[in-house]
């Protein structure tokens, strides 16, 4: 009974692990900051001018994010596809 709750824990860390990781890279990648900050500047002054309802708000926020995640993975996915072809070659 120990061994299965040590499993579960060790998988449980390797989840937090694998989100802190993902959440590093998606924070230090210049291109998500700064369409972040481009985000955060429309909002602003849109709620100046115009208030803008939070729910829309939100939603393009996730919008933004899950575009960015996409960018990074495909961008992930051809460097190893290049690293990939250039061992071929070699």
């Amino acid at each position: 009974m120990v061994k299965h709750n040590s499993e579960t824990q060790k998988s449980q860390e390797t989840v937090f692990r694998k989100i802190g990781r993902g959440l590093g890279k998606y924070l230090t990648d210049w291109r998500n900051l700064l369409g972040h900050s481009l985000l955060g500047i429309v909002f602003l002054v849109l709620a100046i001018w115009a208030p803008v309802n939070i729910w829309i708000k939100l939603i393009v926020i996730a919008c933004l994010i899950t575009f960015n995640v996409i960018r990074m993975r495909r961008k992930a996915k051809r460097a190893a596809l290049k690293v990939a072809v250039e061992d071929e070659k070699v």
